[in-house]
């Protein structure tokens, strides 16, 4: 007797095989579709298949011959509002089974939210919440992989990162009055972000990463970063163009470098070549000192370094280099420059300028310009520079970034802390960690989802930050999709079962062209171009992450339904 109790339960044991389900709704639909897959079904097909719907306890049963084998199955059904006077459909469909369920109202309806309350999704994404909850007190940062201490100190002075579109804001917001006169809304642009300036020791936050000074990171963090010395010193070239003095004739101008014995000539004939001075950062306000005769130096937003005594250098962007050229600007000139941008509308320009202050942070002003390279978008890239993986010092994974030029210091002294790698707080993904939901993919899809709604685009190609090759190919199917997955065991009779809790999700489709060859990444540009898709530019090792999470979630789905037009089906979430 109990050898064949042993025997039966061996048998038993054989048949369990394990189902892979995957509930899922769309926005649009009133239907809950599950997908059931197992590799027998591609051997033998189901027959006898039957579905009995139990609500009150949350089931879904199923049964059917497999190979003459008798299986059921016992799925957990999601919380939601299923009518219950619509019987299941279900199908056999090759290498998976499939069952509807008609839904009395969509998932995300504030009635289901009532009915089932505590069943919900977790609340998305805010940069509001996050900028609340880091203001409210003394923040230190972890690290979120091994829980090491980031910060020496406590953060202070948190706000949020200004926008790299202020001047379409701008001449959104003042239409034709402002902007008519030209370069107003430059202009206040130029006092918005010399606030900022005034600002020492300011955390800076955006939707994917908490920017701070390097100061703030433990020492052997900080030694990471300062791990070479650069060949030109970015900080003496800044004090040095800073504190320019211009001196004119009747042929030239000279501009000396302050502790510098080298000069710069610049002849006034039209079509006469432009000499080239050290390397100069790109764009961005910056101010250091006023001048020993009395002139006062400021840049517009357009990289122009005005001065009050009688003389302009325009900065001209080229690859590596800025040029030094049209120093004829009158003093009048450069006065009405200082004028109030809003004087049009009937103010004086006596607020304008006792607003612009002389002396500004120029470092943070390059850091609203530079923005995160958590995603960089094509208009925001910014040539010579390089941006550097910062990593943890105890367990070496990856935290954040942060640019550099010249050398491997950072070129504005800050780092971007990735929020996906940053906790606030101990444990790890606890109540008061401020980042225990920001995971690499809700983050990718968010700025996926804005770049949707505001371009009208719903093909990217992701490419690498350093190299810009293509690396992934994305096209966005459904943006309010909701999903869960699990596994099921054949002929269970155990009553106890897991809860299906639903997530938002994004569907997609995806091909990774990290391994592609020159032919395919021709068709990949080529169909870029005629689909006019947005370019995404990331480091490589957020790639890498980013793809896995896509090669996973890909096999949420059956086989037969995971690739369309030779890309294959996805979801992240949201």
């Amino acid at each position: 007797m109990a050898a064949s109790s042993s025997l039966l339960a061996a048998g038993d044991s054989a048949h369990r095989r394990q189902w892979r389900y995957t509930w899922e709704t769309l926005a649009h639909l009133p239907l809950l579709r599950l997908y059931l897959s197992h590799p027998a079904l591609s051997a033998a097909a189901p027959s006898g298949l039957r579905a009995d719907l139990r609500l009150e306890a949350d089931l879904l049963l199923l049964s059917f011959s497999l190979a003459s084998d008798p299986v059921s199955l016992r799925v957990p059904v999601p919380r939601v509002l299923v009518d219950p006077s619509a019987p299941p459909e279900c199908r056999a469909a090759g290498d998976h089974l499939e069952v509807r369920l008609t839904l009395v109202l969509p998932v995300d309806h504030p009635v289901v939210a009532a009915a089932f309350p505590g069943a919900g999704p977790p609340a998305p994404l805010s940069l509001r919440d996050d900028l609340k909850s880091l203001s409210s007190g003394d923040v230190h940062l972890y690290c979120k992989t091994c829980s090491a201490r980031l910060t020496k100190q406590p953060l202070r002075d948190v706000v949020e990162m200004p926008s790299l579109n202020w001047e379409d804001v701008a001449d959104n917001w003042f239409g034709g009055c402002c902007t008519s006169f030209g370069g107003a809304s430059e202009k206040l642009i130029s006092h918005y972000i010399n606030a900022y300036g005034r600002l020492q020791r300011t955390t800076l936050l955006d939707a994917t990463s908490i920017i701070i000074e390097k100061d703030y990171l433990e020492t052997d963090i900080v030694s990471r970063v300062d791990t070479s010395v650069p060949s030109v010193d970015f900080v003496a070239l800044e004090e040095a163009m800073f504190n320019v003095t211009l001196e004119s004739d009747h042929t030239a101008e000279k501009i000396k470098l302050n502790n510098s014995e080298e000069e710069v000539c610049h002849e006034k004939k039209i079509g006469s070549n432009h000499l080239q001075p050290p390397v100069l950062l790109e764009e961005g306000p910056c101010i250091d000192n006023t001048e020993k005769n009395g002139g006062t130096p400021w840049t517009d937003q357009c990289g122009t370094i005005q001065l009050n005594n009688g003389g302009d250098v325009n900065s001209e962007k080229s690859t590596s280099d800025c040029f030094i050229e049209n120093m004829e600007q009158t003093s009048q000139e450069a006065d009405s420059n200082l004028v109030d941008p809003c004087s049009c509308c009937g103010d004086n320009g006596d607020s304008g300028k006792a607003g612009l202050e002389n002396q500004r942070d120029y470092k943070l002003t390059k850091s609203i310009s530079l923005g995160s390279s958590f995603i960089v978008k094509e208009p925001n890239l910014v040539k010579d520079v390089n941006w550097v993986e910062l990593l943890c010092s105890h367990c070496s994974s990856s935290l954040g970034s942060y640019p550099s030029q010249y050398s491997d210091a950072p070129s504005d002294g800050r780092v971007r802390l990735f929020k996906c790698y940053t906790s606030s707080d101990l444990p790890v993904g606890g109540p008061h960690d401020v980042f225990r939901g920001h995971t690499l993919e809700k983050l990718f899809v968010n700025l996926l989802l804005e770049i949707a709604e505001d371009e009208i685009s719903f093909r990217t190609i992701v490419r690498d930050l350093k190299t810009k090759r293509p690396m992934l190919q994305i096209v966005l199917l459904s943006s309010k999709a909701w999903m869960f997955s699990g596994y099921c065991y054949e002929n269970e009779m155990d009553g106890s079962h897991v809860t299906a809790h639903l997530q938002p999700t994004v569907k997609l489709l995806y091909s990774n062209c990290s391994s592609a060859s020159e032919t395919d990444l021709r068709t990949v540009e080529e169909w870029s171009s005629k689909y006019r898709a947005e370019q995404l530019y990331m480091m490589a090792g957020q790639i890498n992450e980013l793809t896995e999470c896509l090669s996973s979630a890909k096999d949420e789905f059956p086989l037969s339904c995971s690739s369309l037009e030779g890309m294959c089906l996805s979801s992240l979430e949201r």
